[in-house]
């Protein structure tokens, strides 16, 4: 039998198989799904349609940097101009990006106030016209074929998850290869039923029916989407062909803040979904034990080396590996709980609702 990921294993940063074991077209389904979406093999570039087939979504907060980038690959897909627009979400950027904006409305961009980058999503498929919805991040930069192939994948699945590929500095750190091991492997993600925003295309008229992403967290909304998807009875499906480019976070910083973000986030989702966050079980406190535990069962090395990296063109160097073995078994997964403990309290917050204190006379 295939060594299967577990919730646990999630939570406690244990994310990446070999090869996860799904059904024959690479989808995960827990109920029956809805009517698939029926659409030719091939999307005919001179097909033009009274509104757009895909809304392209993307959240910004000061990301001024790399969105030329991102909108310059878009502009190079291989699908036709009028069957996609690009709806930019700002998240209280100092300076909105407006000047991406297209005269013909192709590319538009909806400044707005700071709240996080779901309730941002949310705002930017208000104002999309598409049946088909398509995230990625401000840093990413997708293939030429990635919206032709992200829409064919999702003509026989509900939401698709595609590949994300790592763009690695000149000189990688320690904590980049880190953020490889414990990142994006959306193959493993789909197998246990979620996601991550990073590359996920999403049928309209599911994503409107579930009430969009739950804004009341910075990080895990697209984790919580898709699981919710699921549970409606929506196939989620992972494509390898569908593929964009995302950096590795090169410092212990940024590493560290993405890990506190989304662990506080799956806690506090949790817990306002009354359910049993891992971070509050007493045997996630001795991680050595059950990282190794996790690891074996899963048919991972003890080190790094894994092969989610392999097949990344990433093979770390005996001084990496162990280099690594104290983030990987002590540093992270402690700090992976406590930022738990913390989203656990903010999600029984949420859940008691504003305080009530008597009036004093």
């Amino acid at each position: 039998m295939s060594p299967r990921a577990s919730r646990s294993d999630l939570a406690s940063g244990q994310t990446h198989l070999p090869r996860p074991k799904m059904n024959a077209c690479g989808v995960v389904s827990r109920r029956p799904s809805f009517p698939p979406l029926h659409w030719p093999a091939e999307i005919a570039a001179e097909r033009m349609t009274s509104h757009p087939l895909v809304s392209v979504v993307l959240p910004v907060r000061d990301e001024a940097d790399v969105l030329p980038a991102l909108v310059d690959a878009l502009e190079k897909q291989t699908m036709s101009r009028v069957q996609f627009e690009v709806v930019i979400a700002d998240d209280g950027s100092a300076q909105p990006p407006v000047d991406l904006a297209t005269d013909d409305g192709h590319i538009r961009v909806l400044p707005g106030t700071a709240v996080n980058s779901y309730a941002a999503r949310n705002r930017g498929v208000s104002a999309a016209g598409g049946e088909v919805l398509a995230f990625c991040d401000a840093d990413c930069i997708p293939e030429p074929d990635w919206l032709e192939r992200g829409v064919i994948a999702l003509g026989s699945g509900d939401v698709v998850a595609g590949r994300v590929r790592f763009i690695l500095p000149e000189r990688r750190t320690l904590w980049s290869l880190i953020d490889i091991d414990t990142s994006k492997n959306q193959e493993l993600l789909v197998s246990i039923g979620v996601a991550e925003t990073a590359n996920l295309f999403v049928r309209r008229e599911l994503f409107d029916q579930l009430g969009g992403f739950a804004a009341d967290s910075s990080a895990y909304g697209d984790y919580d989407l898709v699981e919710r998807c699921v549970e409606l009875g929506a196939s989620v499906r992972y494509a390898d062909n569908v593929v964009v480019w995302h950096p590795t976070r090169e410092r212990a910083t940024s590493l560290l803040n993405a890990q506190w973000e989304y662990c506080r986030g799956y806690a506090k989702r949790t817990v306002i979904r009354r359910r049993q966050v891992e971070g509050l079980k007493l045997r996630n406190w001795v991680p050595i034990v059950q990282l190794v535990r996790g690891r074996r069962r899963n048919g991972l090395p003890l080190t790094i080396a894994t092969p989610w990296l392999a097949r990344n063109g990433v093979h770390p160097t005996w001084k990496e590996r162990l280099l690594a073995l104290p983030l990987m078994y002590i540093v992270l997964p402690y700090w992976r709980n406590v930022a738990q403990v913390v989203g656990a309290i903010d999600g029984y917050r949420h859940r008691s609702g504003p305080s009530r204190r008597p009036r004093r006379r």
